[in-house]
């Protein structure tokens, strides 16, 4: 009997080869898409946290304003946690005008932060060095000379180049970081032996702990246990600021003392001898003696104000690159959640409605096997194997397919960073969902229609359901347009309504498939539009001139207008409910009055213009955000090597980077220096590339000029090229599935139809007028389901683009038209493929066969 009834599965199977496999392509695209993009999250961590650990890179980085000792490394060293520390010197120099270079010290004994060597070989004496192999592209080679700057830092002015190397602290491929040097923008980075240099103190103590071994990089586990340890060694550390500050104050404190007796005790010898003996000799002595205490009592008071040092705890997501790499991660992650999530419910649906009418059409069969005595469940066992056969098919081959190709395909296309090794990892839970799914869509309905059925009589199942009586519709009581419409037109329109599950499911898949299109392309504009809404709509300005010398005057006939400010990359420290700093560009104009014109600001909520006043910084809303402060809140900015408090008065629109702004007022209030413009926001006439070289070149030439950049066209760096394939892989996948959807939901239409549609072919209607029955019916359904998906694409796109922004983007929720185009034209496109099988499948209908007595 079992065997019997296996061979009628396959037969069900063979019979319906276009039902089999479509219900198989619906869970094998909804598992593909589900378990691939949710796996690509994880897969980018895993590798990451693989290269990272194959380089030890450091858990946290300790700096202070006033350098690091011996004894800062012993103390960190002995610190309750701590598994590995080091040291490192570092000396940044201006090399060229355009070229500043960040020199750090290497060791070969070195367990932490190691170099990734692409070519040469490490340095082996104080002589050799070896560079970032950014350097390449200054024309630096194997076997060179490299001369830097006489520096206080560095013993030697000459290497020999022996090496280019990446290194563990900078992801990104492209950026090396801020300073105050130069452009105010690291070119690349060296490495010389430790021994070439002659630093008293340190730049930086790295260290890793004990109990972070064992967890991912980048994941929420692993900051919380890094943000517990930086609490207990901050703890720890909390004298030592002044313990420092009188390390550095007291050798010279002690001299001046000295001095000062020294000082006195003459004074109170001049004072002995009695006025009329002074002679003019005694009278210039005893003026240079007081002259010579007051300037001493001087030093003395500006060496008691010197600051207590400040002592900075970075973790990892202060390295260059690093944030901007899990960021990206995150942001795929998120959409990971809602898109392949909803993929897999249009498909889990669609498969849910073909199981149950393959089975509604078999009533006959199960009421002709109950009443030969078949028990229920070797009734039900056909149907069971028909659909664990389909759902574990499309679900396993599907998630194996994804896993296998869609993580890696996004991991290459991610350029803007070092690494290059991808690793995966098995995402078991991934696949057990999804094959959970598959089999909820086709086991569970089978189930489910099975019991339904099951509990009627065999006589009932054996008769066969009466059709739905027809009803009056809304279109017939406006009756000058239902006049006019022809008899094959007024069926359709009938049949719509009297099929009302039907018409719905239908609604519903065209409508998920379109929705999803849409999204696709939605995320694709949104990907696309944020740099040149951010220069057009919110940064008027297309270029920065840093300059030597705040007062200098630059003149190009290619510049429209300029601006003067303060330009400079700060950082903020985490505030209440935050865990990350974040870097941010202060921007200090010298004049509030045509601000407007380089800068909009812009409430972010009412869209109101903002206002840049003397009570307090106007934030970008991102930063806001991500520091979690509002307006009238607080922040805390690090300024070179001060730290300040700065009242928030706004928060304004933005899209890409942090941004600070503040008047030249509030800046000398909250910092107590004098203001000082570091460079001109300038406006230029021709924006193409040729125009801006040939206004570089002129620009460098005069003197004072030390740099130039173009924010719009140097921004291709943020990192959005994995959203950018994610989209491609969506757009795909999702037209695929509306294909399928397609032919799945006109297939049982047809078939749950037979009877009607050989009937009309009996009574004369020819194979295209048949066609135009059923297409008339489709292309309505089509419209509508297009109708309807425009506005599910447009709320799943917001849903999708609000999770997706993480470090400084904040995505413009923007859908052009050509998407909404795009995705109704596949959709028709799709509906019109299927229009075509459907005419060829109903020429072949065999009239009496279908007409055949069903009693």
């Amino acid at each position: 009997m079992n065997t019997t009834y296996f061979k009628a599965t396959m037969r069900e199977i063979t019979y319906s080869w276009g039902k089999f496999i479509s219900i198989v392509l619906i869970i094998l695209l909804g598992s593909l898409l589900y378990v691939g993009i949710r796996a690509t999250g994880p897969d980018l961590d895993h590798s990451a946290a693989n290269y990272f650990n194959r380089y030890h890179l450091g858990d946290l980085n300790l700096v202070s304003t006033m350098g690091l000792t011996k004894q800062d490394l012993k103390l960190v060293k002995q610190a309750p946690g701590v598994k590995t520390a080091e040291a490192t010197h570092m000396v940044t120099v201006k090399k060229a005008q355009n070229e500043v270079v960040s020199v750090y010290s290497f060791s070969r004994t070195a367990e932490l932060n190691r170099l990734k060597l692409v070519s040469g070989h490490l340095p082996r004496s104080q002589h050799q060095i070896v560079l970032d192999q950014l350097a390449k592209r200054k024309g630096y080679r194997l076997g060179e000379t490299y001369r830097v700057p006489k520096t206080s830092g560095l013993k030697n002015q000459a290497y020999r180049i022996v090496g280019f190397v990446n290194s563990p602290l900078f992801v990104s491929s492209t950026d090396r970081g801020t300073t105050n040097l130069g452009s105010g923008e690291v070119t690349y980075f060296a490495y010389a032996p430790q021994q070439a240099f002659n630093q008293a103190t340190y730049a930086t103590i790295a260290m890793t702990f004990k109990n972070t071994a064992n967890l991912t990089a980048g994941t929420d586990r692993y900051n919380r246990q890094v943000q517990a340890d930086q609490t207990r060694l901050e703890n720890r550390l909390n004298g030592r600021p002044r313990q420092r500050r009188l390390e550095l104050i007291q050798p010279a404190l002690k001299k001046i003392n000295s001095q000062l007796d020294r000082l006195n005790r003459r004074a109170a010898q001049l004072s002995q001898v009695p006025a009329a003996g002074q002679t003019a000799r005694l009278k210039t002595a005893s003026v240079k003696v007081q002259a010579g205490r007051q300037r001493v009592t001087t030093a003395k008071k500006q060496l008691l104000k010197t600051p207590v040092p400040t002592y900075l705890y970075n973790d990892r997501t202060t390295n260059v690159g690093y944030q901007d790499y899990f960021d990206e991660s995150q942001s795929i992650a998120a959409i990971a959640v809602i898109f392949p999530g909803f993929f897999l419910f249009i498909a889990v649906l669609i498969t849910f409605t073909t199981i149950s009418r393959m089975i509604e059409k078999n009533r006959r069969e199960i009421g002709l096997m109950r009443a030969l005595g078949y028990t229920k469940g070797v009734i039900s066992l056909k149907y069971i194997i028909y659909s664990l056969l389909a759902g574990l098919l499309g679900a396993v081959i599907g998630g194996i397919a994804g896993m296998l190709t869609l993580p890696r395909f996004i991991f290459s296309m991610l350029s803007n960073n070092n690494l290059t090794q991808y690793q995966s990892v098995i995402p078991w839970a991934y696949l057990i969902e999804t094959v959970i799914a598959g089999l909820v869509a086709t086991l569970g309905s089978a189930i489910v229609v099975l019991i339904v059925n099951l509990r009627e009589k065999p006589t009932e199942l054996m008769r066969q359901r009466a059709p739905k009586a027809g009803k009056r519709i809304l279109l017939e009581r406006i009756k000058p347009l239902w006049r006019r419409l022809s008899f094959n037109q007024k069926v359709s329109y009938r049949n719509l309504f009297r099929y009302k599950g039907r018409m719905i499911m239908t609604i519903v898949g065209i409508a998920g498939c379109t929705g999803l299109m849409l999204a696709g392309f939605g995320i694709r504009n949104s990907v696309n539009d944020l740099l040149p809404d951010q220069f057009s709509q919110v940064q008027h300005y297309q270029g920065i001139v840093t300059l030597a010398d705040a007062d200098h005057q630059i003149q190009d006939r290619n510049i429209h207008s300029q601006q003067s400010a303060l330009v400079k990359s700060v950082t903020t420290s985490p505030t209440k409910g935050t865990k990350r700093n974040a870097t941010v560009t202060m921007m200090v104009p010298a004049t509030t009055k045509k601000f407007s014109r380089y800068v909009t600001l812009k409430n972010p909520n009412n869209g109101q213009p903002e206002r840049l006043t003397n009570s307090g910084v106007v934030i970008t809303e991102k930063l806001a955000t991500d520091m979690n402060v509002h307006r009238s809140g607080q922040l805390t900015v690090k300024i070179g090597n001060q730290l300040v408090k700065a009242k928030v008065a706004a928060v304004t629109k933005n899209y890409a980077g942090h941004y600070l702004y503040l008047t030249p007022s509030y800046y000398r209030k909250i910092t107590g220096k004098s203001y000082q413009p570091t460079s001109r926001l300038i406006r230029v006439k021709s924006t193409s590339a040729a125009a801006r070289h040939d206004t570089n070149q002129r620009l460098l030439k005069q003197s004072g000029v030390l740099n130039v950049t173009y924010p719009r066209y140097s921004g291709s760096s943020l990192a959005t090229g994995g959203l950018s394939s994610v989209v491609l892989i969506f757009i795909a996948l999702s037209g695929a599935l509306g294909l399928v959807v397609l032919y799945n939901l006109t297939n049982v239409n047809i078939s749950e139809r037979l009877r009607e549609l050989s009937t009309i072919k009996v009574l004369g209607f020819y194979d295209n007028e048949v066609t135009a029955y059923v297409a008339r019916e489709n292309v309505i359904l089509t419209l509508l389901g297009i109708l309807f998906g425009w506005g599910v694409g447009i709320i799943l796109h917001h849903f999708i683009m609000i999770k997706a922004q993480t470090g400084s983007i904040l995505f413009p929720l923007t859908i052009h038209y050509p998407g909404y185009l795009w995705s109704a034209l596949l959709t028709m496109a799709f509906s019109l493929a299927i229009g075509i099988i459907t005419h060829y499948k109903l020429k072949h209908i065999e009239m009496l066969d279908s007409l055949a007595a069903a009693e």
